[in-house]
């Protein structure tokens, strides 16, 4: 099982997320022969989609494993889209796809719902995370707190002890976000957060030079789980930008 977890976690994210032009070829070539080649084309892009999921889940076993010594579970939270956002983004995606499919009728022999789902699938796979939300995980552990945020073609994957934060407040966030924060949402509207802070002036990382936003999909559970002397009362964005200590 440690083999193909690493197997797993070691295939890059951005050529899992290639898949789109599989699915293009597929709708392309589907009247043409040989068929086989069609559904090896299927095969391919069923494959990525369950390698995808298959790293979330070899990730969060992982760091679960690496970071989590107490008897008790972590604490797992995996926001996501507002599904009224999600099902207006994909009404909205159909209706688009219909509006093509119906102009470019029985152009290059493609008939209308060839492209329909040609135009349909490929938005959704290559722009999932503007459609239903990107792929967001918070773990926290006895240890820290580990995230994966998938906000395009790359996964992040990080995991911020406890004594590296500074603390963690629960915040109203402001429409015009800071420079400095570096936002891991499933999606970028958020009306409430909470703002994780760095001990160190230079930032929790190289990439991540200033605070870390988060959008848990339970605040109450979520905070309830954080280390208790970490946690500040829910302030304003202007004192949770306040500078950090030296």
């Amino acid at each position: 099982m440690r083999f193909l977890e690493n197997f797993i976690l070691a295939v890059p994210y951005l050529f899992l997320k290639k898949i789109p032009y599989a699915w293009l070829a597929l709708i392309l070539l589907w009247i043409w022969p040989p068929v086989l080649f069609s559904w090896i084309l299927i095969a391919i892009v069923v494959i990525g989609l369950l390698m995808m999921d298959g790293q979330r889940r070899a990730w969060e076993a992982r760091l679960i494993r690496e970071h989590h010594e107490g008897p008790g579970r972590p604490f797992v939270d995996r926001p996501k889209m507002p599904l009224r956002l999600q099902l207006r983004n994909l009404a909205l995606l159909a209706l688009g796809s219909a509006l093509v499919a119906w102009i470019f009728q029985g152009q290059f022999e493609l008939g209308l719902w060839q492209w329909f789902f040609l135009f349909a699938g490929f938005t959704l796979l290559y722009m999932d995370h503007r459609l239903i939300g990107a792929t967001t995980v918070y773990i926290l552990t006895d240890q820290g707190v580990g995230l994966r945020f998938a906000p395009g073609h790359v996964d992040y994957r990080l995991f911020f002890s406890y004594t590296e934060i500074w603390r963690a407040q629960r915040i109203q966030v402001p429409k015009e976000k800071p420079l400095r924060w570096s936002q891991v949402t499933p999606t970028r509207q958020t009306d409430e957060g909470v703002l994780l802070t760095p001990r160190n002036r230079d930032g929790f990382t190289l990439q991540i030079n200033g605070e870390v936003l988060l959008a848990p999909s339970d605040m109450e559970a979520f905070l309830a789980h954080f280390p208790p002397h970490l946690i500040k009362l829910e302030a304003k964005h202007e004192s949770a930008t306040s500078q950090t200590p030296a």
